[in-house]
């Protein structure tokens, strides 16, 4: 299940999420859409069998550094996270998705 999750999240960041950083006038609103499709993706795989958690950074690439760091106590059993980075000419994005068995 988790492997199917994972793939099932690395192809819709590669297809869906690449092409919504595009077009970034609000970077709020932009996170929130993207939380959003992410979770409901997640749901539509899990059926409520997990506790969802976003965690999406968005800035601007101006070619600057940044360190990003975050603590979880879980399962390792039972949860689990996924953690991808989209860099393209003016945007980056660190999406970090927390899978906790309920």
């Amino acid at each position: 299940m988790k492997t199917k999750i994972i793939n099932n999240l690395k192809t819709l960041v590669n297809n869906d999420i690449r092409n919504n950083l595009k077009h970034t006038d609000d970077k709020r609103e932009l996170s929130i859409k993207l939380s959003n499709i992410i979770k409901n993706h997640i749901k539509s795989l899990t059926s409520n069998e997990y506790k969802i958690i976003v965690e999406i950074f968005l800035n601007d690439n101006k070619d600057q550094g940044v360190n990003i760091s975050t603590r979880l106590f879980y399962n390792k059993h039972t949860d689990f996270f996924f953690k991808e980075t989209i860099v393209n000419d003016n945007t980056y994005c660190f999406i970090v998705v927390y899978l906790i068995h309920i």
